[in-house]
């Protein structure tokens, strides 16, 4: 009948907190906050994260091959490499198979 969005719209009776909840880390978790400026303290050094992560808890977690992965809450971040002290991250999946040709 023509009515707008406007017209409909109907506020949420859902109370939304004020913070959300401090993530539920696993006890063996090393868990790092991130400072103002993106990065974490670790092993004496620090490593850059994300500066939007500022504030934020993040848990490195060994792995099973003795690496170290962070994460935020449930999403990887990426591997701590020790030796260079920084953090690298998974590349992004190439959007061509290897050995195709490119579009011309």
């Amino acid at each position: 009948a023509m009515d707008t969005p406007a017209q409909h719209y109907r506020r949420s009776q859902r109370l939304m907190p004020r913070t959300p909840p401090e993530p539920d880390y696993p006890a063996e978790a090393a868990v790092r906050h991130v400072r103002h400026n993106g990065e974490i303290r670790w092993n004496g050094g620090f490593i850059y994260v994300s500066q939007t992560l500022a504030g934020e808890a993040v848990a490195a977690t060994e792995t099973e091959d003795g690496q170290w992965a962070l994460s935020f809450y449930a999403h990887p971040l990426g591997i701590i490499d020790t030796r260079r002290m920084k953090l690298v991250r998974r590349s992004a999946a190439p959007t061509k198979p290897l050995g195709a040709a490119a579009d011309e």
